[in-house]
């Protein structure tokens, strides 16, 4: 067991938080704060308003925060942006939360693996949260989808990001901390078959077959991309149909629609 320490102070570039949620962690009530800043510039962001800017907060007013929903859940998910961005911030979030009894979640984009390595070796998270953005072996697929080319922002090149993702989600898995991947669709955005047959394909090497999988629809109107705001979100027999691309490889593969929710994918589902 690592030795637990007393929280020093430390500022964090806040973005938001929501003080009760049931959705950033299936089956756990969490409080879940969210980190400004992000090396991705996805064209399909639904949280672009905090990717860049400042606006820095003490640990104090963290603390105030997190003590009001504690009564209410069982731990604390630290999302984004892009929360590793800020190592000093997530481990000082991470530690308050052992302090007040409550377990760490962190949903990240898997490019800083040595911050997430710290945070697994000091004992600071039980489940990690990682989005698959494109196939782990398509660096070009993967730069399309972070922005690469197309934003000044996004300067870690594919490959990098690609190795990356890819280390993350076998560090996790091989410590039995992770909760799921994840993949985000839209037109024109991962949205055919055999781009999810590729993902599908591509975590099997990572992680294999066990790890939940689920392909969330992307809500268009919200996008970054202002030319995404007046497109049409796939359709659940959309999503279904991509859900079916992915049971050949994984055993676990769900879809998230905004009217039905999570649903489990059997293989070769068919439309009800």
């Amino acid at each position: 067991m690592a030795p637990r320490t007393c929280v020093k102070d430390f500022e964090v570039n806040f973005g938001d938080y929501v003080p009760l949620s049931t959705l950033d962690w299936p089956g756990k009530a969490s409080v879940v704060f969210f980190l400004r800043d992000c090396p991705f510039r996805c064209p399909y962001c639904q949280n672009y308003s905090i990717l860049n800017g400042y606006e820095l907060v003490e640990s104090s007013q963290i603390r105030q925060l997190m003590e009001t929903s504690r009564p209410f859940v069982s731990s604390v998910v630290i999302s984004g942006g892009e929360p590793l961005q800020q190592e000093k911030a997530v481990s000082g979030i991470a530690q308050m939360a052992r302090d007040m009894g409550l377990l760490v979640g962190i949903h990240t984009n898997g490019v800083h693996t040595d911050v997430l390595e710290d945070l697994i070796e000091n004992e600071l998270v039980d489940g990690v949260f990682i989005d698959v953005k494109a196939s782990l072996e398509n660096a070009e697929d993967y730069g399309r989808m972070i922005g690469y080319g197309s934003y000044p922002a996004v300067t870690i090149s594919p490959l990098d990001a690609v190795n990356n993702v890819q280390r993350s989600i076998k560090m996790a898995a091989e410590n039995k901390l992770l909760q799921e991947l994840r993949t985000t669709v839209l037109p024109g955005f991962m949205d055919k078959p055999e781009d999810i047959e590729s993902i599908a394909s591509s975590i099997v090497k990572c992680a294999g077959r066990d790890i939940p999988y689920f392909i969330q629809q992307g809500e268009t109107e919200h996008s970054m991309d202002r030319n995404l705001r007046e497109l049409s979100p796939l359709s659940r027999d959309e999503l279904l149909s991509l859900g079916n691309a992915a049971t050949p490889f994984l055993n676990n593969v769900c879809i998230r629609t905004g009217k039905n929710g999570t649903e489990k994918i059997t293989s070769n589902q068919s439309v009800a």
